[in-house]
């Protein structure tokens, strides 16, 4: 099973998870490598990450009215794309 993480990656090349994981990693991996947070939207705080904000977009209009598809409709779809990158 594919998993993700965010890590940060240090001037010496080492990489350090964002998160305390459960689990040493071990194997291959891809690496995707993000643009570094700028002055304008900045690293996020303990505040930006609290569970108060979360229910706030849980309440919020645009989160309640997005589109929302039946668990069988999305299993097809993450099924079909497996399929299409086996075909390949």
């Amino acid at each position: 099973m594919l998993q993700t993480i965010e890590v940060e990656i240090d001037p010496s090349g080492h990489i350090h998870p964002l998160e305390t994981l459960s689990f040493i990693p071990a194997g291959r991996a891809y690496l995707t490598l993000l643009p570094s947070p700028d002055k304008e939207f900045g690293t996020p705080t303990d505040e930006d990450r609290s569970a108060a904000k979360a229910l706030e977009l849980l309440a919020s209009p645009r989160f309640s009215q997005r589109p929302v598809a039946l668990a069988d409709e999305v299993q097809r779809r993450i099924d079909e794309l497996r399929n299409d990158w086996n075909d390949r």
